[in-house]
């Protein structure tokens, strides 16, 4: 009984968008989690079908004191599991009473899909619906990103190569490079063709309970979702920001391509799915890492003026999801659709914001743009408005945007056919999920214009009674200009600002006062007036501190002999240790 109502309680609080499958059943409530996880994701798959059968048999209407998650589940069980329904109380015989109507219930719905049920009893019926709903869901590869932070790739191959050796339960065989992802054969796994550092495995193999995965050294993602870290490629020591970057799979990608160096700015506004990403990237070693609670789109963009590469993964539909169960909760629970006019007006309108946003960061050079929807709204409509509302962006070309892979963007949908070969397309038939990636770089006669006004990034602008600047070349200050009907910045010298620009901004953070005296004694007060005004300095040879061989005061052996000849001379320290000394010869003397 405890199983179905942690189970009826999880398909709620994935209605109610509260979390996701696996991080629901796998919470430490959840004792049976192998249990729970099957029967939720189950339920989800058969939920047309159990739904048809529970409003076929009217079962809400009789049993009172059943709610939909709690029938879902139990119903489930009782059509399509072996031993049935596997609990006692009152749930069982409630439900059990309308054993013969649910599964009349099933067969209509099977006749309704093209089942020929003649002769089928409910067990042949059910197991009969079940595969057709599996085969409605296409079958894609697993995919395991190598995380090079902390191993290599030959090191993560040596480590199923040896598993299977020694005929571990589930081990693939290495079968080198996989070239065509159809080759795919059971029991092996392969190197992907177009990812240096990722592998593949066959459908449904489990990498939970594996050491690597539980060390961070393996990260599993599918293979479109690696796309946009892998495209954008930030050298080592960049700046860099992800704009909607929980659950984290792409922001410890970013870290991994850069070698660990540099900066990653991590925004998310749920704080939830962020803390998801903090575990994520700590677990991965991303040490690089800085998660923001936050939109992205309320960041201003001189406040960041060394970020240069930008990765935008927004909120899409998610019509391109196949493999993963998130995406049947949107459909089968929360009732949205992936397909519905007003909602991708809505989505692409955000969308077009939020690159835009990006490309106002001052020294931004290239921004991607991912989806994982199959829209043309969402996708080619997107870039071509981007384009047209900021001419100081291109498309970067083919050669830099995965050249290998052979599924490019869709012509006719607002972009030309040169533009459409430059951005990226996956679909199942690629082996992946549904996927969209484009690459916006900053043209270089964006860089060189002059008729522009000129502000502020780092210090102030000078005027025109103020000397150049002669200090060293790290602490120069920087300056940028700014076109006054775009907002575009380019960073400039100091010394190529006109006179006439002699307006300073106003300084950041809370305003400085005058220091505060400090509390601590002041132990040579000579030393401290010396500088204050009106209390000249003569220096004095006694307390200079850099004197002479033959001005510097005697030695210790020379205090030593005064010391002996004179007793009178001894210091401080002498008498302390003489008086010790005759301390302890009392003590021993009265013992």
């Amino acid at each position: 009984m405890e199983d179905y109502e942690i189970g009826a309680d999880i398909l709620g609080k994935l209605r109610a968008k509260k979390g996701s499958v696996k991080g629901l059943c796998l919470a430490p409530r959840v004792g049976n989690k192998k249990k729970v996880y099957a029967l939720v994701c189950q339920t989800l798959k058969l939920h047309a079908a159990l739904s048809h059968a529970i409003q076929s048999a009217d079962l809400l209407h009789h049993e009172r004191q059943l709610t939909l998650d709690l029938a879902l589940v139990v119903v489930h069980d009782l059509l399509f599991a072996r031993r049935g329904v596997m609990c006692g109380g009152w749930v069982k015989p409630a439900v059990m009473r309308h054993r013969d109507a649910l599964r009349a219930a099933l067969a209509e719905y099977a006749r309704s899909r093209g089942i020929d049920t003649t002769g089928m009893g409910a067990a042949r019926v059910a197991a009969a619906v079940a595969a057709l709903e599996e085969q409605a869901t296409p079958t894609l590869p697993r995919y395991v990103r190598v995380n090079t932070l902390r191993t290599t790739v030959d090191a993560v191959v040596q480590h199923f190569t040896a598993l299977h050796a020694a005929h571990s339960p589930g081990a693939c065989q290495y079968g080198g490079v996989l070239d065509n992802w159809h080759a795919l054969q059971k029991g092996h796994f392969y190197r992907d063709p177009h990812l240096p550092e990722l592998l593949v495995f066959p459908a449904g193999t489990d990498f939970h309970l594996d050491p690597l995965y539980k060390a961070g050294e393996i990260i599993l993602q599918d293979k479109a979702s690696a796309f946009p870290a892998f495209i954008l490629a930030p050298p080592a020591g960049a700046h860099v920001v992800d704009a909607c970057a929980a659950p984290g799979n792409k922001t410890s990608h970013l870290a991994a391509v850069m070698q660990g160096e540099g900066y990653v700015t991590a925004f998310d506004q749920d704080a939830r799915r962020l803390d998801l990403l903090k575990d994520m990237t700590y677990r991965a070693g991303c040490r690089s890492v800085r998660a923001v609670h936050g939109s992205f789109l309320e960041v201003d963009p001189v406040s960041m003026p060394r970020v240069t590469h930008l990765l935008l993964d927004p909120s899409c539909s998610g019509s391109g999801i196949v493999s993963r169960l998130d995406s049947l909760v949107d459909v089968v629970l929360s009732g949205e659709r992936n397909d519905d006019p007003d909602r991708l007006a809505s989505l692409a309108k955000f969308q077009t914001e939020i690159v835009l946003h990006a490309m106002k960061f001052p020294a931004a050079d290239l921004v991607s743009y991912s989806t994982c929807s199959v829209h043309a709204q969402e996708n080619e409509h997107v870039v071509a408005a981007v384009l047209a509302a900021n001419p100081r962006f291109e498309l970067a070309p083919r050669d830099r945007v995965l050249p290998a892979w052979p599924h490019r963007g869709d012509t006719g949908q607002g972009l030309s056919d040169e533009d459409a070969n430059k951005v990226v397309r996956a679909a199942p038939e690629d082996g992946t999920n549904g996927f969209f990636v484009a690459l916006f770089q900053r043209r270089k006669a964006a860089k060189v214009e002059t008729d522009e006004e000129f502000t502020v990034e780092n210090g102030y602008l000078p005027t025109d009674d103020e000397p150049a600047y002669a200090g060293p070349a790290h602490d120069k200050p920087r300056f940028v200009r700014r076109r006054a009907d775009a907002g575009d910045q380019v960073a400039v010298d100091p010394t190529s600002a006109p006179a006439s620009a002699d307006r300073r901004p106003p300084p950041r953070g809370p305003p400085r006062g005058p220091p505060r005296p400090s509390s601590r004694p002041v132990k040579n007060k000579e030393k401290y007036n010396r500088n204050k005004p009106g209390k000249p300095h003569t220096p004095n040879p006694a307390h200079s501190q850099k004197q002479r061989s033959s001005d510097r005061p005697a030695t210790r052996a020379m205090k030593k002999a005064a010391a002996a000849v004179d007793p009178a001379a001894s210091t401080g320290r002498e008498k302390k240790k003489k008086q010790k000394r005759a301390t302890k010869k009392m003590s021993i003397v009265s013992k």
